[in-house]
């Protein structure tokens, strides 16, 4: 008779803390959005360097798939090797393996424009991270000049005063 009151109480506690969980993140998180720009320029930089940092790595990566895939009946992972795979399993009369042999070629198959399509979608990437990198530069330039003008004009103000 205590198991269900023990697992009930438990189960009551759990739920009681997610809800309280809950309710003091909801504050939180909203005065997130209140937070300074200062903050979320940095978010914003170290996102945009991790995005144009793996590009070519990225790149590499494709392009070894779609090699391998393209490969000859030599290379492990290759359309080639596959067929000829299915082709002796069915030599065989091995048509359970066959079968499961030919729902991976028609994946493996359907696999390569993908990748080809996303290597292609990331050339566009790479080019988007050499425009915004110039256009990034600048805009620290101008935000430095703004700095710059406002602490000149506290300079300003200040002698004003002192006088």
């Amino acid at each position: 008779m205590q198991r269900p009151k023990t697992t009930l109480t438990g189960v009551l506690a759990g739920l009681a803390l997610a809800g309280s969980l809950l309710v003091t993140a909801a504050p939180a998180n909203a005065a997130g959005h209140d937070a300074p720009a200062a903050s979320s320029s940095s978010t914003a930089k170290h996102r945009h360097g991790g995005i144009c940092s793996r590009v070519s790595r990225v790149d590499h990566r494709l392009e070894r798939a779609i090699k391998r895939i393209d490969g000859d009946e030599q290379t492990r992972g290759s359309i080639a090797r596959l067929e000829k795979r299915v082709e002796k399993a069915r030599a065989k009369k091995h048509d359970e393996i066959a079968t499961f042999l030919q729902d991976r070629l028609n994946t493996r198959k359907e696999r390569r424009p993908d990748l080809v399509r996303q290597r292609a979608d990331l050339k566009d990437v790479a080019t988007w991270c050499a425009k915004n990198k110039d256009q990034g530069s600048k805009s620290k330039d101008k935000g430095s000049e703004k700095k710059d003008q406002g602490s000149e004009k506290r300079d300003q103000g200040s002698e004003k005063s002192g006088s």
